[in-house]
Formats: C-alpha cells, sequence, structure tokens
C-alpha cells in the first residue's frame, strides 16, 4: 500500500500536469487562432478600404471626364448656336435651313409631311442596316443632325468668325480651369 501511495502521488501529478498543460496549450491556440483571425481581418478590411478609396478616385476622375466633356460639349454648341443666330440674322439660310436648325427630326417630317422612307429617299441615304427599323431611324436621324453644319452654315466676316472662334477658344479654357483633368 505504501508503494501505491508512493506512485500515485507522482501519478497524480504527471496526469494533472498533463491535464493543465493540454488546457494550456489548448488555450494558447485558441488564442493565436483569435489573433490570427482579428489579423485577417484587418488586412480584409485594409484591403476593402483601399478598393473602396480607388473606387471613389475612380467615380471622382469618371465624373471630372463627364463634367469636362459635357462643358466642352456645351461650349460647341453655343459657339454653334451663334453661328448660326449670326447667319440667321444676315438672312443668309434658307427657310428649311432655319427649320433643320430649329426643328428636331420628327418635327421637321411632320412640318413638311414626310414619312421616314420619303426622307431617306430624298436624301439619298443608304441605311447601314435596312432591315432594321431602329438603324433607318438612326441613320435618317444622323444625317438630318449633320446637315446643320454641312448645309445650312454661311460664311462670315473675318472679324466675326474670329470673334466667335476666339469665344470658342476661351470657353474651352474655361472649361479646362474648372474641370482639370489629372
Amino acid at each position: 500500500m505504501k508503494k501505491l501511495n508512493k506512485l500515485s502521488l507522482p501519478a497524480v501529478i504527471l496526469i494533472s500536469s498533463i491535464i493543465l498543460g493540454g488546457f494550456f496549450y489548448a488555450s494558447q491556440i485558441n488564442k493565436q487562432r483569435s489573433i490570427e483571425r482579428q489579423q485577417q481581418i484587418e488586412i480584409e478590411q485594409k484591403e476593402q478600404d483601399q478598393l473602396s478609396k480607388e473606387f471613389k478616385e475612380q467615380k471622382t476622375k469618371e465624373e471630372a471626364e463627364k463634367l469636362l466633356n459635357d462643358c466642352l460639349s456645351n461650349a460647341r454648341n453655343n459657339y454653334s448656336d451663334r453661328w448660326y443666330e449670326e447667319c440667321k440674322a444676315q438672312n443668309k439660310l434658307t427657310s428649311k435651313c432655319i427649320d433643320i436648325n430649329e426643328l428636331s427630326y420628327d418635327e421637321y417630317l411632320k412640318k413638311y409631311g414626310l414619312t421616314e422612307e420619303e426622307y431617306i429617299i430624298q436624301r439619298n441615304i443608304t441605311p447601314t442596316n435596312p432591315d432594321d427599323p431602329t438603324f433607318i431611324w438612326f441613320d435618317a436621324n444622323w444625317d438630318y443632325i449633320t446637315r446643320k453644319s454641312d448645309e445650312c452654315s454661311c460664311r462670315l466676316s473675318v472679324n466675326k468668325a474670329d470673334r466667335f472662334n476666339e469665344s470658342l477658344e476661351k470657353d474651352k479654357d474655361e472649361c479646362f480651369k474648372r474641370y482639370p483633368q489629372n
């Protein structure tokens, strides 16, 4: 019995040490996994923040480009409108050209009692895809739009033309100042 007591104390200590060591080891493993999870979450958050920042920068850049393009388009439209108004004021445009500048494509067809097909024939347009009504409409509409600058313009005096051209350049420069690109 004494022998058993002598052996049981070290056995109890050994078993207790193994159990305590196991718990300590398990808690350290759990702690390490928790730290790794936290680090992974931080890495993912940083990646998400970076992607969000890049997305915002890209969106800001696209918005700035759109604003610049809109501004430049407005400058060109204002230039064309001023030129047209001057030609009109000098009675250098036909009534049909005035209509082309002041009416939409559909309004023009209605005023002159034309169908889309009649307009295409009258203007000798070859649609890019004659079987698709959308292409026919697009081609006819594009022809109508280009007529404004191709057929319905006039020659202005050098002074007026220079003034309009300078005004256009000034408006474009203002666009680039207002919406600088990186």
